[in-house]
């Protein structure tokens, strides 16, 4: 039996309904997803959310990203690969995503009317993504050839167009000519030719109390984190090497936030400290808040240092 995921941006989907979505060519259920990111504050109606990306992920769906503007977006080549790489990475730490994001080239590179995509520039577009994101977390969304041009600068690789062009290599081949309806909506079905990997740094289910989230935390100005809170938990710890740090917290109720921002946290290194010792932050969480959120500023001595998060 072949494997199939579909791809949506019209409307959120619950994991129930796109398991049990008929949308093979011989009538096999999807088993896997492939969703569009962005930075929390910049998320429109084809983003995944926090509770969409969560009842995937506690699913046993497989899990997969795209991040798209628009049909230009390699033509500014390698910066615009570094700042929609940190766009992508905002929306990673916003759910807690830490599988392969793939970038797009949504036309042909010599499309009428649009700008010409040159080979050189959509690689230096994939290699700035790279820059920021890891080889491990970049892939590439194109016809073949953004396939072709894209090979030796990331690994995984979703081809759309027609299947006589569909190269050896690729993960996955985006069906055009049948688009299954799922929940009410079209979708793109995408036939998995190969694994896309995908290990979830908490599990596979939804963080639980005394569960350790290990994340990356990015140094410099008003940096932003955003997480689910799980039922229960009473206070967070955070566990980070600490030089320099302002952090500030906001708790929120659903989508809502309370009035006021009342959790100010300063962090800042003590004379028995070293910067390569982790030491816990006990945070106190708001009675009945499902999300949370830090804005900090972070200066290490070695930048770039991991940091997690665990729930009590």
């Amino acid at each position: 039996m072949a494997t199939w995921w579909i791809d949506y941006s019209a409307a959120k989907l619950s994991a129930a309904t796109i398991k049990s979505a008929k949308v093979g060519s011989n009538g096999e259920t999807a088993t896997g997803v492939i969703r569009y990111i962005d930075a929390p504050n910049l998320l429109g109606t084809k983003h995944t959310n926090a509770s969409e990306y969560r009842d995937q992920l506690n699913s046993g769906l497989g899990l997969a990203m795209y991040f798209e503007v628009d049909q230009d977006d390699a033509i500014g080549g390698y910066a615009q690969g570094q700042e929609n790489a940190r766009r992508a990475l905002a929306g990673c730490n916003y759910l807690g995503f830490p599988g392969v994001i793939f970038f797009c080239a949504d036309r042909w590179f010599n499309a009428p009317g649009r700008p010409l995509i040159t080979p050189a520039v959509w690689q230096a577009y994939l290699d700035g993504a790279v820059s920021i994101l890891g080889r491990g977390r970049v892939g590439a969304y194109g016809f073949a050839d953004a396939m072709d041009a894209g090979r030796g600068h990331v690994d995984y690789f979703i081809q759309c167009g027609a299947w006589e062009a569909a190269r050896g290599f690729i993960n996955g081949w985006q069906d055009n000519n049948y688009q299954p309806i799922v929940g009410g909506i079209q979708t793109d079905r995408v036939l998995i030719l190969r694994p896309i990997p995908f290990t979830p740094g908490g599990g596979s289910s939804a963080f639980m109390n005394d569960e350790e989230w290990n994340m990356q935390l990015q140094s410099g100005e008003r940096r932003s984190l955003s997480f689910d809170i799980p039922a229960g938990a009473s206070q967070i710890r955070v566990n980070c090497p600490v030089d320099f740090m302002i952090v500030h917290g906001i708790w929120q109720a659903g989508e809502a936030l309370p009035d006021g921002d009342k959790f100010d946290y300063k962090w800042s290194n003590e004379a028995d400290f070293h910067i390569d010792r982790l030491r816990p932050w006990k945070i106190d969480v708001a009675p009945g808040a499902t999300q949370g959120s830090i804005i900090y500023t972070y200066a290490p001595g070695h930048p770039e240092r991991t940091a997690s998060l665990s729930f009590r």
